[in-house]
């Protein structure tokens, strides 16, 4: 990885020795060969003139051929290797990458031995080269040839130690520094490289030793003492750091790395006064200091410190936002802010530029607070294992290692990072994490008995989150079908403390945190992030009180006990809001236990008042067909209540033979089982304890997919105020929305991977190259839907154009782009990630559009358009008109305009016509049209 070249940088003044003269040969005894000097000098420069490289090579064989005893062979034979160097670079640019390699190991092959130290200089290139390019495992190859040709020459060694460091080869960079000390056992250089092997390899203490040995051969050697101090401080002895950091400073009071390090060894020894008092003049000095900001922040959140982690982190990731450590100090602070959500978004950022155990823990971190307990499991998984009592994992992504908690396991991929000893994690996070994890992977393997034990673990505590966490591992343990007591304990533990647990600052996020699973990893696949929205306690308190009862109905329905499955089924549906996703779910539910009841007739009515008409489902179809041919002897009027058969249906009822037994209708009411196609769309996030009783196909069934929709899905919350009886409200009354809808907000792509260990620049540098990122704009959208009733979440999609990468900013100020001042921003609309409105008193006569080229799928695919004017305008008079409107509908939402400031128009095809359209709009100052391809 490229995150130790500036590291490599740093250090190469410390090989500064290196240079030696290269060793005169002796003359042989062999008979004199007498050459004209006159043509040897012709020769030699007519042979360095030839311009093609191959000639070239061939010329200066020839000279040394011609002269092997000149002065100028060795000079003859490394502008050989050049140029074979400049052939293979040519071959691989053009992707002959196997001829191109060939040239490189030629090229070290010919290169004298011993070599000069320019000659090592340029072939050391080669491997590096090589190894960026993808040709691993060639680079290594070459590698050892050039070791050989250096073999005897500890300095050369040191030189190729360098490569092993910049590509986070560890244990060779520390092989190649013990075989230099074996030539050279008081090379200060040596014991520097080994002690950056030893902290590329998270053994601090062996580091320290090795920087120690090094001070102690070259007294003077700032490197060594500085990279001795750093060591300290990371051990936790942070007076020694202090006293290295001093040494330095007297000789050189100028020195910025010195004076950092002292700062943060001061907060190190709790010796905050002085270490605030230096931090101010330092950063009055220089504002832009990296180190500091991010060593300091991240102390601020391990002692409890949000708001100035907060304060401190943000600069830092203003700074440099490719530096992962200042998105972790930033997202620890938002933790101690109880704002989990942020802290999760900012972390989400950061992977582009880092990917490494501790950034996964970091989210499932904020996960967990935040009450997204499958995600967090998720992100975990890939990472970590629970070994016996152990935690293990592999740091940095190369080095194995294992302990009893989080906490311990991890702390050395951030000492050696930011040679910060104290964790800003707390034990009770770290322990929940691990049991969570261990629940995780015993549900695949384990017994009934140690699933039990493990859920307990998981879910035990008096804090707030409990309930949420019974509630996910009793549905858990529902879905996968074990230790059902433990689920009907787990849950039935939950009943009546439904209120308490909706005192935690992000009830939303916990309540919905199953519904918005499906939309948050579609949108975050896509480099995108769901805003949960705010939804009113009285909603979350019917959300919350009416899962509880679908999962102790269900549960009991699992125990083959469908009379008392019912009777929590209906006080589900009862206290849920009407026609929500959750509604649904309880009374399709509901439906299975009453006929498995045997009260078919009621069992109908259920399933088809669960029916989703504006989203046909084949699977639920089929069940609501059979029973009702089997109560009415026909079919003749279940369209007009239910709508038309879905296409996937018709496939499957002439492929499958239907089975109308009730008892087999029940046996089959669990979705997990049943093969599903991709949707085609984000219609609403489904709880995982959505049911959908369907017939089983059999092995022959092939149901036909539908291909994922390529717009940006958004799944838009209408929720309302329950009624005021709980839990047994009046369902007849209507629930009105209340609240606003989620947002979807683009945030950067993150495919780009990074060591743990990030080497940082000269803080007293600000670079001016770094380009400040600023914020996508956001858009929000709610669609009225007056014929039928609204879901809780609407099937609307919204594609946020993509221009600037997400950054994190101080949610009460933000610099505009154009005018260059500082601005309030409303905080009605967002959490500090809005760009504020640019208002113009001259409009120019052009429209803009948030893309030019729209794909739908058709028969209801939809996708939002924002459309405004160049810098200003009211973008109410723009109007938009369809080139076929009775296959492709265009609907402006004026509330959207009010949060971006321009106007919002959702595009969707209406008909199952596939084809390209075209959408005009036009204003009294221009006009503009987009291209719509319905597939």
């Amino acid at each position: 990885m490229k995150s130790f070249v500036i590291l490599i940088l740093i250090f190469l003044f410390s090989f500064s020795a290196f240079a030696q003269k290269p060793a005169k040969k002796k003359s042989s005894a062999a008979p004199k060969v007498v050459v004209n000097v006159g043509n040897e000098k012709e020769e030699f420069e007519k042979a360095v003139a030839v311009a093609d490289a191959s000639e070239r090579i061939a010329a200066l064989q020839k000279f040394i051929e011609n002269f092997p005893a000149s002065a100028e062979k060795i000079r003859a034979q490394e502008l050989i290797v050049s140029a074979r160097a400049a052939i293979g670079d040519e071959k691989l640019r053009l992707s002959d990458t196997a001829s191109g390699v060939e040239f490189f190991k030629l090229a070290v092959k010919d290169a004298p031995q011993p070599m000069s130290d320019k000659m090592s200089a340029l072939i050391l290139n080669f491997p590096t080269n090589l190894f960026w390019r993808g040709q691993r495992t060639e680079a290594l190859e070459i590698a050892r040839i050039i070791e050989a040709k250096a073999d005897g020459n500890a300095k050369q060694l040191l030189g190729l130690a360098t490569f092993y460091l910049g590509t986070e080869n560890a244990a060779e960079a520390k092989r190649i520094a013990e075989k230099a000390l074996a030539l050279d056992a008081n090379l200060p250089s040596a014991y520097q490289m080994l002690g950056l092997g030893f902290r590329l390899n998270f053994q601090l203490d062996e580091s320290a030793n090795a920087y120690q040995k090094a001070l102690e051969l070259d007294t003077n050697s700032i490197v060594s003492r500085r990279s001795l101090a750093e060591m300290k401080r990371a051990t936790g002895k942070a007076d020694e750091a202090a006293a290295l950091y001093r040494e330095i400073l007297a000789k050189d009071s100028a020195d910025g790395l010195a004076q950092t390090g002292l700062i943060l060894s001061l907060f190190g020894a709790e010796k905050r006064i002085e270490a605030e008092a230096e931090m101010s003049k330092a950063l009055q000095t220089n504002p832009n200091n990296l180190v500091l900001l991010v060593g300091a922040a991240y102390w601020y959140a391990a002692h409890n410190e949000g708001a100035k982690a907060v304060e401190l982190a943000q600069k830092a990731v203003e700074i440099e936002p490719r530096y992962t450590w200042a998105h972790i100090a930033l997202a620890r602070g938002f933790l101690q802010q109880k704002r989990p959500l942020d802290a999760e978004r900012t972390l989400l950022a950061a992977r582009q530029y880092g990917n490494f155990p501790t950034l996964d823990y970091e989210i499932a971190s904020a996960r967990l607070q935040a009450g997204f307990f499958r995600e967090a499991v998720e992100i975990l998984k890939p990472n970590f294992t629970i070994s016996g009592e152990n935690v293990k994992t592999n740091l940095g992504g190369r080095v194995t290692k294992e302990s009893t908690n989080f906490t311990e396991l991890l702390a050395l991929e951030r000492r050696a990072s930011i040679f910060e000893p104290t964790a800003a994690d707390d034990a009770e996070n770290a322990d929940k994490l691990k049991a969570l994890l261990d629940f995780n992977q015993k549900l695949d393997s384990a017994n009934d008995a140690e699933i039990s034990l493990a859920a307990d673990e998981f879910v035990k505590g008096d804090d707030k989150m409990r309930l949420y966490r019974g509630l996910f591992a009793a549905n858990l343990l529902l879905q996968s079908k074990k230790s059902l007591p433990k689920a009907m304990e787990l849950i039935q533990s939950t009943v009546g403390k439904a209120d308490a647990a909706l005192e935690i600052p992000n009830a939303s996020a916990a309540v919905l945190a199953d519904e918005l699973y499906e939309s948050r990893t579609v949108s975050m696949s896509r480099n995108q992030f769901v805003i949960v929205p705010n939804v009113p306690r009285r909603t979350l308190s019917a959300i919350l009180r009416g899962r509880i009862e679908e999962i102790i109905g269900w549960t009991f329905y699992q125990q083959n006990n469908p009379t008392k499955a019912s009777v929590h089924l209906r006080r589900a549906v009862s206290v849920l809001p009407d026609k929500s996703a959750w509604w649904r779910s309880s009374m399709w539910r509901l439906g299975a236990s009453l006929q498995a009841d045997g009260k078919e007739k009621d069992a109908l009515d259920s399933y088809i008042k669960s029916y989703p008409t504006d989203a046909p489902d084949g699977g639920k179809y089929l069940i609501i067909e059979s029973l009702y041919k089997k109560l009415n002897g026909n079919t003749e009027e279940l369209e007009t209540k239910i709508g038309v058969k879905p296409a996937s249906a018709i496939f499957a009822s002439t492929e499958t033979e239907i089975v109308k037994t009730p008892e087999t209708i029940a046996q089959n009411t669990e979705p997990a089982n049943q093969p599903t196609a991709p949707k085609a769309e984000i219609i609403e996030p489904k709880p995982e304890s959505t049911p959908t009783p369907e017939i089983k196909p059999e092995p022959t069934l092939q149901i036909s997919p539908t291909p994922v929709v390529e717009a940006t899905p958004e799944a838009t919350l209408e929720v309302a105020p329950t009624p005021e009886l709980f839990p047994t409200p009046t369902p007849e009354t209507p629930l009105q929305p209340e609240i606003k809808p989620e947002v979807i907000i683009e945030k950067p792509p993150t495919d780009a991977p990074l060591a743990a260990i990030r080497v940082l620049p000269n803080p007293e540098t600000n670079p001016k190259e770094i380009t400040e990122i600023k914020e996508p704009e956001t858009a929000a959208t709610k669609i009225p839907s007056p014929e039928k009733p609204k879901p809780l979440f609407e099937p609307i999609i919204i594609m946020i154009p993509k221009s600037e990468p997400l950054k994190t900013i101080n949610p009460k100020i933000t610099k505009d782009a154009d005018e260059n001042e500082t601005k309030p921003i409303d905080e009605s609309v967002g959490t500090g990630l809005m760009r504020p409105r640019v208002i113009d008193e001259n409009p120019p006569c052009s429209l803009i559009v948030s893309q030019e080229n729209v794909s739908l799928f058709n028969g209801g695919g939809s996708l939002g358009v924002l459309v405004g004017f160049e810098k200003s305008g009211d973008f109410e008079e723009i109007k938009a008109v369809s080139s076929s409107p009775k296959d492709v509908e265009v609907v402006f939402e004026p509330e959207i305009g009010a949060l971006s400031g321009r106007a919002f128009f959702v595009i969707k095809s209406i008909t199952e016509k596939v084809g390209e359209y075209k959408i005009f709009f036009e204003a009294s100052c221009g006009k503009k049209e987009i291209t719509v391809k319905v597939r």
